[in-house]
């Protein structure tokens, strides 16, 4: 494999211009020592000769690598892309670049994710956790790397987490159905070792329990949250045996525009569906679901705004940012 041709370095300018490799550090660092006329013409040079600033060097000089890592579970499903894009916005607005690392939902690959980040030296972490395994976290902690639990959280409070209020989303999504007459609700649900499935799952039972109906644990049906053609089998099944339910109430959006789908090729009656993220909120489907909304980018920011500072004051210990955003439904 042929090498990359020789990088442009400082010197390489300083020697064009005739100048100190100080002054041109100064200048491309927009120090004020350096007069604004002289600053614009080395900046002109560096471009005309290519210079890109080198980040290995740099990161030897300040021990920071400038990178951040999003570890998310399925790049597939609409709501972590729009995280993804919201978080970046951030990142970059630090000065930072982004690296992604995507694990299917499965555990082993979260601690693989994991591993790979801090070997790769980054300044912080953004976890959407499986919630299967703290083993992840455990590394993080003994290495003393900067990390936000984003979407899902442990019982620990002892981390930063930044979650949407899943309780009060489960609650509103159900009792929404239960305004329009309907009695019989299927919910489909998350794993219970994910915290914002278990949290939905309580918000949906609080809204039945409330109303007083005859419930019935097979009203829960559990569902794979990936997105992915491993549940359409269950969907066909619950969907033809079960005409009595009229109403659903979705985990995720993923999980109720698959029902739709099936549904639809079936030639069935469409049941009322309520979903859980809004991604309409930033994608055009074509068509309208209510869905329990999640403040995305207020989300981010303060997500950003914890790593950032953690990586700012390593060493200290501030109080861990424990934060539920509250939440409501949009009618689609």
């Amino acid at each position: 494999m042929p090498r990359r041709g020789k990088q442009v370095t400082l010197k390489d300018i300083a020697d064009s211009l005739g100048l100190s490799v100080n002054t041109i550090s100064c200048a491309l660092k927009n120090r004020n020592s350096i007069a604004p006329e002289t600053v614009e013409r080395i900046k002109e040079k560096a471009a005309e000769l290519g210079y890109i600033p080198n980040s290995i060097a740099s990161s030897m000089r300040t021990g920071y690598t400038k990178t951040i890592a999003i570890i998310l579970g399925d790049i597939a499903n609409a709501y972590f892309s729009i995280m993804v894009k919201e978080l970046e916005r951030n990142i970059r607005a630090e000065g930072y670049t982004a690296i992604i690392l995507v694990t299917d939902e499965d555990a082993e690959l979260e601690n693989q994710a994991i591993q790979m980040a801090v070997s790769k030296n980054v300044d912080g972490i953004f976890l959407f956790p499986t919630c299967r395994t703290e083993t992840g976290i455990s590394l993080m902690r003994k290495v003393g790397l900067p990390f936000v639990l984003i979407g899902r959280r442990f019982k620990d409070p002892m981390m930063d987490y930044i979650v949407s209020d899943d309780v009060l989303g489960g609650y509103i999504a159900t009792k929404y159905l239960l305004d329009k007459g309907h009695r019989n609700i299927l919910h489909f649900a998350g794993p219970d070792c994910v915290s914002s499935a278990f949290e939905r799952k309580l918000g949906y039972l609080k809204a039945v329990k409330k109303a007083r109906l005859p419930y019935k644990d097979d009203w829960i049906v559990p569902c794979d949250i990936t997105v992915g053609d491993e549940s359409n089998a269950l969907i066909q099944e619950v969907l033809s045996g079960r005409p009595e339910f009229r109403a659903i109430f979705t985990y995720n959006d993923i999980i109720a525009f698959r029902i739709i789908r099936i549904a639809r090729e079936m030639g069935l009656v469409m049941p009322d569906i309520v979903g859980y993220d809004n991604i309409q909120s930033k994608i055009d489907l074509g068509f309208a679901l209510p869905s329990v909304n999640i403040h995305k980018s207020k989300m981010a920011e303060q997500a950003a705004a914890c790593l950032f500072s953690r990586i700012r004051r390593q060493g200290r210990k501030d109080k861990h940012m424990n934060e539920v955003v509250p939440v409501e439904l949009i009618y689609g």
